[in-house]
């Protein structure tokens, strides 16, 4: 998700998905109707929020195939998940116009991993973390040889850094509006977890993939 730096300065009306339809429509209906990409509503509207699809479904929203497209996928996925629509609102300082993205929430394990939901992704991995340190008979203690290994030390600080992106959304919206997950993490969930590790480059993946392998190794 982009990061909402200055939520003192936005127009916290955004973050009620119970009462921002009429926000939405109108961002929306500026964005993809007039395609005017500049002024006032953008500056106002916060760089992350999070929207009811029912708020948008069955309306005439955008003009160009691509994006009715792009907003019917949203709609649909988030409704299949019982959950939100993200939109990220990102702009180009060269020539001062915004665009937004769309992603559908709360994250959940299996999901693609990006730069832009990579918060998310580490947060829960983070949780995971703190799993198997309260509950080192099921997976093994990750975190066992933090004081003798440095390495590992400064790989799981760097992992909870990149979660601490996801600080200043929790302070907006619940948990479980933002990422989804098994707290109790059965083998299916801690498989997805391995899988997600495994296909993406993000920072640390590879090296923390091969660490969980080498302690659950050792566990069995």
């Amino acid at each position: 998700m982009a990061q909402a730096a200055a939520v003192a300065t936005e127009n916290r009306d955004y973050y009620d998905v119970e009462k921002n339809g009429s926000l939405i429509l109108k961002l929306f209906n500026t964005y993809y109707r007039t395609q005017i990409h500049t002024g006032k509503i953008y500056d106002e509207s916060p760089h992350f929020f999070l929207v009811k699809p029912a708020m948008l479904e069955n309306l005439e929203i955008a003009t160009r195939a691509s994006d009715k497209l792009l907003l019917d996928d949203a709609i649909q996925r988030a409704k299949a998940r019982n959950g939100y629509i993200g939109v990220s609102k990102y702009r180009n300082p060269k020539l001062g116009y915004y665009w937004l993205e769309l992603s559908v929430m709360p994250f959940m394990m299996g999901d693609t991993v990006g730069k832009d939901n990579k918060g998310e992704f580490f947060y829960i991995l983070t949780q995971f973390v703190e799993f198997t340190k309260k509950n080192p008979k099921a997976y093994g203690d990750l975190t066992a040889e933090m004081e003798t290994d440095k390495d590992i030390e400064v790989m799981l600080s760097g992992i909870k850094k990149m979660a601490d992106r996801l600080d200043v959304m929790r302070q907006l919206y619940p948990e479980k509006m933002l990422v989804a997950f098994n707290p109790n993490w059965p083998i299916t969930e801690v498989q997805k977890l391995l899988h997600s590790l495994k296909d993406n480059d993000q920072d640390w993946c590879e090296v923390f993939f091969e660490y969980m392998i080498y302690v659950m190794g050792k566990k069995s």
